[in-house]
């Protein structure tokens, strides 16, 4: 009996998709930016807007009108990608294109396309200049979000260019292919291209946005930290911008883990949508399976929700916010977030944690915070060592919880135990020396105390101890 397959990588399927994912990406980015916006976030997610909207046009291409989903499409496209030219160039504070320069370079690229694709009606030709204006745009985005690395040492960057690096070395090959006349219009829109298509432009809509996410977070905390620093002498005065500050680093760090941790449920979104779709053109999918499919699309909808929420509660700036804390909850939450990075670096991690449910009475955001800390350092720790294992585990004694989390590391030399969580002092070449002066702040004031030392057997411990709240 012959096999029924369904062709999910045809190519409107392809464009729809990927026109879906550049307009949602963007608009979660807008709502996980709030609060810092500005002109270039702007023009980064319009950018998005533009192109999703490009894309999708060309997916729907043969059900509406021929002039909308070729020159209005790729007319779209340019626009998008001078957006997001715009907005690299004003970050290396690179002297803006004027709007009528890109305006009036718009309508010329308009006039281009349709006097190619409408006036000598060359396939071929209008396929070579959409490749190579795709090549050129592409390469552009590439080499500026290289320099932003170099100059920022800004790994976010780095994400972003090692993308569009890949993006452009794609299309480049396509338009060798099409110059030296090895293939033709027709075979290429039918061949690999189309996997490629999907692949790459998922990577580009939803993997560059988690790296300018931590982009626009890093520029935001050179930009705060020097005004703060430089206004107040104290530390403890300014305790809670400080610490704002410090979760919004940590975030800008793990933006790419965190993008890697969305990603799987719009994945799934998108591949049940798409699933769906070819199911019902098919007539191949009964109701009760195309009612299994949506509350799976609704599962991951809300999956996708609590996370981009989860993000935004913890970078928000906010007063001190007592309440009971269950530890083991916390403990086990907090891990999340960097559970990309433990899985990129090899590291093991191993909870031991009391089966009874413990409380303590705190801010639930600043404990996590001073665990998110001690949880990064010994992950940058552990990605040097051969052994990688974090052991985290929670105990009542007597009337105090203690959190202990211990790594296989290298430990605190005798100098550097003396003085680890002093302010401004770091074991880190590029660390600001806050994130454990915060952390012993933060836990002086739920009235416990921050325990820093070496092993028995080798590696740091790091323990927390907190008066228990019987509930």
């Amino acid at each position: 009996m012959p096999l029924v397959s369904i062709n999910l990588f045809n190519i409107p399927t392809s464009f729809i998709i990927i026109g879906l994912l550049y307009l949602i990406v963007p608009f979660m980015t807008w709502i996980v930016l709030n609060g810092q916006r500005s002109s270039l976030v702007s023009l980064w997610c319009g950018g998005g807007f533009f192109m999703g909207s490009a894309f999708l046009l060309v997916g729907f291409r043969g059900s509406i009108p021929e002039w909308a989903s070729y020159t209005f499409a790729n007319g779209l496209l340019f626009v998008g990608y001078l957006f997001r030219i715009q907005c690299l160039r004003l970050y290396l504070t690179i002297p803006a294109w004027r709007i009528s320069w890109m305006v009036f370079a718009s309508l010329v690229f308009i006039m281009v396309f349709q006097v190619i694709h409408s006036g000598m009606n060359d396939s071929l030709l209008r396929l070579k200049f959409v490749t190579l204006y795709n090549a050129v745009m592409n390469i552009m985005i590439t080499v500026l979000a290289w320099r932003i690395g170099r100059r920022y040492v800004s790994s976010n960057a780095y994400f972003i260019f090692g993308i569009y690096f890949l993006t452009s070395l794609v299309i480049l090959g396509r338009f060798v292919e099409l110059f030296k006349g090895t293939v033709t219009a027709d075979t290429m829109i039918a061949s690999v291209m189309t996997v490629q298509i999907g692949i790459i432009g998922v990577m580009s809509s939803i993997a560059t946005h988690f790296g300018y996410i931590g982009m626009t977070l890093d520029r935001l905390i050179r930009n705060e930290t020097k005004v703060k620093t430089d206004k107040l002498a104290v530390i403890h005065q300014s305790q809670q911008v400080i610490a704002q500050l410090d979760r919004q680093r940590s975030l800008g760090a793990m933006s790419a883990s965190l993008g890697h941790e969305l990603n799987q449920p719009l994945t799934a979104i998108l591949a049940n949508a798409q699933i769906a779709k070819e199911g019902i053109n098919k007539g191949l999918l009964k109701p009760f399976q195309l009612q299994n499919i949506l509350e799976k699309i609704i599962h991951n909808t809300r999956r996708a929700n609590l996370i981009i929420e989860r993000i935004r509660g913890f970078i928000r700036p906010a007063a001190l916010e007592i309440d009971l804390v269950q530890v083991g909850k916390l403990v086990r939450d907090t891990a999340k977030y960097i559970k990309g990075d433990a899985l990129i670096h090899r590291v093991a991690i191993v909870f031991d944690l009391d089966e009874r449910e413990l409380y303590v009475k705190g801010d639930a955001i600043q404990l996590s915070q001073v665990l998110l800390n001690v949880y990064r350092n010994a992950i940058e720790v552990l990605q040097h060592e051969k052994l990688r294992k974090l052991i985290i585990s929670v105990e009542l004694i007597k009337d105090l919880i203690i959190i202990t989390i211990s790594d296989t590391g290298p430990g605190f030399s005798e100098e550097e135990l003396r003085r680890v969580g002093e302010p401004f002092y770091s074991t880190k070449a590029d660390g600001l020396g806050l994130g454990l002066s915060i952390s012993k702040s933060i836990i002086d004031q739920h009235g416990g105390e921050f325990l820093i030392s070496n092993n028995e057997n080798g590696g740091a411990c790091f323990k927390i101890c907190l008066p228990a709240i019987y509930h």
